[in-house]
């Protein structure tokens, strides 16, 4: 299976070791919001204007997996001029077997 992520590459990307943040979306909070997620510090922003400011970083306790944003959610929300990078995970049995990144 094949998970595709957007991704914002903020100006904090490189101090966090990071490609930057994934638009995202958490099913379980049932509010059709886009997140930005750094899988590097396993943190979550809710506005792109606070990406990269770790104390506006929220360390949510998720019981359930998060979604990428698709593409008309992103252009929706006004925030297609954010999009940096294009990830794609190719996931087997819940493990991820290899990324392929694709720059804009």
């Amino acid at each position: 299976m094949k998970e595709t992520y957007f991704v914002y590459r903020d100006n904090k990307a490189l101090e966090r070791q990071s490609d930057g943040v994934e638009f995202c979306k958490i099913p379980e909070f049932y509010d059709d919001k886009i997140y930005f997620y750094c899988a590097e510090y396993m943190l979550f922003w809710t506005s792109v204007e606070d990406v990269g400011d770790l104390s506006k970083g929220k360390d949510f306790k998720l019981k359930k997996k998060i979604i990428p944003a698709t593409l008309k959610e992103i252009c929706d929300e006004g925030l297609i001029d954010y999009i940096s990078l294009i990830k794609q995970y190719n996931i087997q049995d819940n493990k991820i077997l290899d990324i392929t990144y694709i720059s804009i």
